[in-house]
Formats: structure tokens, C-alpha cells, sequence
């Protein structure tokens, strides 16, 4: 059985030996990847292929957690495809159902938690057979650690497309594993979260730092960060070397810009990221907590007029994020008036 991450078959090739609905259906399996997920690949073979625009060859996915989307493979016997838009076209189905039929399938295969078992679970699935890493997304097994953590939180960690990690929410504990998976994260070949996800009020998986009051809470932030400057970073790579081979970005159909960086700054106890948004430059600028405005003075350095938070930025401003890029980028081909300037003034915070 070959792996997610080999080089994708012919598309058109893939598309033929799929089948019908209802040969697939029992087939399909939800698979966890980071939202740059094969998109450098995608877009070069637009470039080697430009026929290849005709065929939507976008995968089928949606947010799962930040950064990380669910897709939807087929599980063959001697190999894996994941599904995309032109796949989807034939059958006469909803994305909804694919998804809902991929997870049913899961929650068939994925094993609750042994009570009889170690309380931590360490687990590594090498050919990706028992697509360990998408359990979290089976309705109720997280929520099966519950009993034998007898009121501590189940948290499970996926670092990379081949490990399950799972533990309870000790604070001493959670610190060794949040500093494993981070190595474990760096180092991997394919890599997942650093971030560690675990159940809110409702029982629904949600990342470690959206779960409430913690003693690990801030590294739990720290590690979302970690996880959000990976995937900014990835993106800018590919989006700068389609700009330098095209001098435009083709498949968004946006003219030349500079690749706006994600910074992270603050201190251990409060950390934050930020952007630079400086006047006289086109931008695509990425979601960071802030977006610092900056001008230049008559000796051609930068002056910092002022850092506003991204909420009350957009709202001054009207960026909107641009469709269909993941992660989220505001195309900025402007500077703001003095009306905004002053707006934006008014909402700056010292940070």
C-alpha cells in the first residue's frame, strides 16, 4: 500500500480507477494534513501543464484545527488517493456526504481507549494503514480517556502524518510531551502540529489553548504559534518561487507583491505575533495577532507609526482576505488615507 505522500498518479488516470459512489463509499477515510499541504506541488504542475487548469485538481478539504485540514483518501488495496473537486464531480454527491461517509468509516476502525491499558498511549503507524492520526476526528474517541483520567482532560498530540500521542492533562507531563512533540515535530519528515488538542465543554476537539484555564495554557500558545509561522513560512517559500519564475502569482491571479512575513515576538509569559504593513509597497500580508503600520522618514529608515490589533485593522482598513489562499493573506496595494491613519491611531495598542 503506497503512502500519502507519494508523487501523485496522472490525474486524469487517478480519476478513471475511482468508481462509482457506491464502490468508493465504503473505501473513503478522513486523513489530517497542514493546510500547505501539497500545494507547492499543485501549483507546478499548473505551470508544467496549464490544461491542468480545465481539471479541478484541489483537493476536497476544510478546516479540521488552525493550520490543519481534513481531506479525504480512498483506500485502495495497493495504493492511496485523495480525493479532489474534479472526483468529487462525479458522483452526484455533496462534499458534506464524503465527509460524512469518511468519518462513519473511521469511527469503525478507530480503537477506543483500553482501560485495562497504560493511561498514555504512544502509538506510530508507519505505512499508515490504521490512519492513526485522523482517530481524533471519530465521534466520541477522545472522550473514551475521560473515565480512566478520572477528571483530568485526555490531550492528544499529532506531530507528524504517522504518530498518536495521547496523555492526561498533568501539568508536568503535558510540559515534557509539548517539548517531545516539538522536537519530534522539527524533525519529522512530514510533519503535523506541534499543538497539543483536547475536549471543551461540549466534547469537541479543539486545540489545547481554546480549551480554557490551564497551568500549560501559555505553552500551548506558544506551540500554536510554532505551527502557524511553519505553515506562513512553507506558503511564503512557494509563493516567492511562483513569483520569481511567473513575476505574478498565476493561480491567484494577483499581480507582483511582496510576501508579507509573520513575526513572533513578546516574552515567554505573553507572546504575540505581527506583520509589517509599509506604506509605498503592495503586500500580501498574513493573519498575525497585529499588524504593525510603518513609514519611512527623509533618510529613507523605517518609522513605526503605530501597531493596531488585526480585528480593528481590517475594519479600518476593508482588507478582506484573499479567496481561496491558505493560510489567510490580506492583499494591500494601498495606504491608508488620513482618515484611516487617524481610525488606526485612535486603536493602537503598546505592546
Amino acid at each position: 500500500m503506497g503512502s500519502f505522500d507519494d508523487p501523485p498518479p496522472d490525474h486524469l488516470a487517478a480519476l478513471a480507477q475511482h468508481g462509482s459512489w457506491a464502490e468508493v463509499r465504503p473505501l473513503l477515510r478522513p486523513i489530517l494534513r497542514p493546510t500547505t499541504y501539497k500545494q507547492a506541488a499543485r501549483d507546478d504542475l499548473l505551470h508544467r501543464w496549464p490544461e491542468a487548469a480545465e481539471i479541478d485538481t484541489r483537493f476536497l478539504s476544510r478546516p479540521a484545527f488552525p493550520f490543519v485540514d481534513e481531506l479525504v483518501a480512498i483506500d485502495l488495496p495497493s495504493a492511496r488517493s485523495v480525493i479532489n473537486y474534479s472526483t468529487l464531480a462525479l458522483w452526484s454527491v455533496s462534499a458534506d456526504e464524503v465527509f460524512a461517509a469518511a468519518r462513519e468509516n473511521l469511527e469503525a476502525i478507530a480503537q477506543p481507549h483500553d482501560p485495562r491499558g497504560n493511561a498514555i498511549l504512544s502509538r506510530t503507524d508507519r505505512d499508515g494503514s490504521a490512519y492513526l492520526t485522523s482517530w481524533p476526528l471519530a465521534p466520541g474517541w477522545l472522550a473514551s480517556f475521560s473515565r480512566r483520567y478520572a477528571g483530568r482532560r485526555p490531550v492528544v498530540f499529532i506531530p507528524d502524518i504517522d504518530t498518536l500521542i495521547v496523555v492526561p492533562d498533568i501539568p508536568h507531563l503535558l510540559a515534557r510531551i509539548y517539548r517531545q512533540v516539538e522536537q519530534q515535530y522539527v524533525d519529522a519528515h512530514h510533519r503535523l502540529s506541534p499543538q497539543g488538542y483536547t475536549l471543551d465543554a461540549d466534547d469537541t476537539v479543539v486545540p489545547f489553548d481554546r480549551a480554557g484555564r490551564h497551568q500549560q495554557h501559555r505553552t500551548a500558545v506558544r506551540a500554536g504559534y510554532r505551527l502557524a509561522m511553519w505553515e506562513y513560512a512553507v506558503q511564503a517559500h512557494w509563493l516567492n518561487r511562483a513569483l520569481e519564475r511567473d513575476l505574478e502569482f498565476t493561480r491567484y491571479n494577483l499581480e507582483m507583491a511582496i510576501v508579507g512575513e509573520i513575526k513572533l515576538a513578546g516574552t515567554d509569559t505573553r507572546p504575540y505575533t505581527y506583520t509589517v504593513w509599509g506604506e509605498g509597497v503592495d503586500y500580501l500580508l498574513p493573519a498575525a495577532d497585529y499588524i504593525s503600520f510603518a513609514s519611512t522618514d527623509a533618510d529613507n529608515n523605517a518609522v513605526l507609526i503605530c501597531t493596531v490589533p488585526l480585528t480593528a485593522a481590517l475594519e479600518i482598513t476593508g482588507l478582506t482576505p484573499i479567496p481561496a489562499m491558505s493560510p489567510i493573506r490580506f492583499e494591500a496595494r494601498f495606504w491608508p488615507d488620513e482618515t484611516m491613519l487617524t481610525q488606526l491611531k485612535q486603536a493602537s495598542v503598546a505592546l
